[in-house]
């Protein structure tokens, strides 16, 4: 069986090492300073070097003729580690061990003489997967260690590992790995291995790999046990099924600049080739989402740069500065309302190209007029400093889009004393269609309502449903609804939600109740200008 490609290529020494370059460099200087801690905790994303290093350190120390921090590898020290025969390197999976019995088995061994290194290293791997009690063993070892003994704990999980220990270790974060780092150590291996490799190929490797050199050098494995000696992109987007991830930038640039007949062809080439429309989607919106990150602040781009090369993030940032902000927020809020509907229609492209058009063209020309003042209130939230330190998930974009959509007109409506309630029922048609583009439940939930009375600038709402009650008494959902109709009704209106038990919403009056299929398909009707002809 030949040896997989991350252990075959494991670093064997500081020197080797691509990327951590804080941490390699921190440990060199301790180990040079001859002062080497007793407890080491390693936290970080899977695949990013934790376990490596900690071979590496423990090596080092271990070192007879170490210089400038870089282990000889010949010394009969570095031969044995190396080999794996080393009774003083003990390694553990804290993940099968989690018992208080194994770590009070590791106290005992603690006490015993070193077998032939200077240093006995206990590496104990995910050991936030340890027990209280055998957290609290572990603990009574930390306090008071043997001089010849070094802990290096490594976790993916920190936030499980309790204080006690945590304050008991020097710590190091690992992070995600830059793409070009990636793609530095993927073409070593390519050439010691004899294979060539298109450059875009090893980006999209890198790319799918999400900052793991683990996972990357995986991944490039599994691509040479089953192609040739000559590996092309092609072959790597089938493998990796990476295809949807390329499409996703060139379908995002062609809805910026309008062209949703590209657009439209884009999706359907993913379709019929056999792609996810699902995961396209959430690429998609992933895409739209950094480009609206780049627009409101360039420098926040290295938050996401373990995603794609300098040059791309370079084309996005020209992109971002053609592009408006609030039509890249649309855009974005049109292809999550999408994303839900993909599965359950029995045309799944369906929905992604009602999305296009919409954002290429016919979305209500009141949200692509932002004024400057909301923008800044988008700007000031998305750069909130704890946001900062996330990865800018799916709850940030919604919460940008979720102020996004509460932005007001700048038009005056004119106040007018008292509403008749004859202009409220004639109008409430155009409501519950005017309603839509701001947020599509909002038109469901209005349909199974009725304007009951009028007081002044108040309009009551009455529903027999008190679930429709609750949702539109949101306060979200109440101000989108009187910003609409107020525009609608040339009047500054607010408006009550009642739960009215008697209320019987006659056939005439309710509009019709109506699928996710057929409010796609009327959707579809509205923008392309046709009617349905009933025989």
């Amino acid at each position: 069986m030949s040896e997989t490609l991350y252990r075959k290529y494991r670093p064997k020494n500081f020197a080797e090492i691509i990327g951590q370059a804080h941490i390699v460099r921190t440990l060199s200087n301790s180990i040079k300073n001859e002062r080497v801690g007793h407890a080491y905790l390693f936290t970080g994303p899977r695949g990013t070097g934790k376990t490596s290093i900690a071979r590496i350190l423990a090596k080092t120390i271990n070192c007879t003729n170490l210089k400038d921090a870089i282990s000889c590898e010949k010394c009969e020290s570095c031969k044995i580690i190396t080999s794996g025969k080393s009774l003083d390197i003990i390694e553990i999976d804290a993940a099968s061990n989690t018992g208080v019995d194994n770590i009070r088995e590791l106290r005992e061994t603690v006490a015993l003489s070193n077998a032939s290194l200077k240093y006995k290293v206990y590496i104990i791997d995910e050991v936030h997967m340890l027990s209280t009690g055998a957290f609290n063993a572990l603990l009574k070892t930390l306090e008071e260690p043997p001089a010849h003994v070094v802990f290096i704990l490594a976790t993916t999980e920190i936030h499980k590992v309790p204080q006690t220990i945590l304050s008991r270790c020097q710590r190091f974060d690992f992070v995600r790995l830059p793409i070009q780092n990636i793609i530095e150590k993927l073409t070593l291996i390519t050439k010691s291995e004899k294979v060539k490799i298109e450059k875009e190929a090893l980006e999209m490797i890198a790319i799918s790999a999400e900052g793991g050199m683990r996972d990357a050098e995986s991944m490039l494995g599994q691509i040479i046990s089953l192609e040739d000696k000559n590996i092309t992109v092609s072959e790597v987007e089938e493998i990796l099924g990476t295809a949807d991830k390329k499409t996703a930038e060139t379908t995002a640039e062609m809805i910026l600049e309008k062209n949703s007949s590209g657009a439209i062809a884009k999706v359907n080439e993913l379709l019929e080739n056999g792609y996810d429309l699902e995961v396209f989607n959430k690429s998609l919106i992933n895409y739209l989402r950094q480009l609206m990150i780049i627009k409101i602040d360039p420098a926040l781009k290295k938050y996401f740069s373990s995603e794609m090369t300098s040059e791309r993030l370079e084309k996005m940032a020209e992109l971002s500065k053609k592009a408006e902000l609030s039509q890249i927020i649309s855009a974005i809020n049109l292809f999550l309302e999408a994303q839900s509907k993909i599965s359950s229609f029995i045309l799944p492209q369906l929905p992604l190209e009602i999305a296009i058009i919409k954002a290429t063209n016919t979305f209500p020309e009141e949200i692509r007029s932002e004024n400057d003042e909301e923008i800044s209130k988008i700007k000031t939230q998305i750069s909130k400093p704890q946001l900062k330190n996330q990865n800018l998930e799916e709850k940030d974009n919604n919460l940008a889009i979720e102020q996004f959509n509460n932005i007001k007109t700048e038009e005056k409506n004119e106040t007018v004393e008292n509403i008749d309630m004859s202009t409220v029922r004639s109008n409430w048609l155009k409501l519950l269609i005017d309603i839509r583009p701001f947020n599509h439940s909002l038109s469901a939930l209005l349909s199974n309502c009725q304007p009951t009375k009028t007081e002044g600038n108040i309009i009551t709402l009455g529903t027999p449903y008190s679930f429709y009650c609750e949702r539109l008494n949101d306060k979200n959902n109440r101000l989108t609804v009187e910003e609409v109709f107020s525009k609608i009704l040339k009047s500054q209106i607010k408006i009550r939600i009642e739960i009215d038990k008697n209320l019987v919403l006659k056939k005439e009056e309710e509009p019709p109740k109506k699928s996710e299929q057929n409010s796609l398909l009327t959707d579809a009707l509205k923008i392309m200008g046709g009617k349905v002809v009933e025989e």
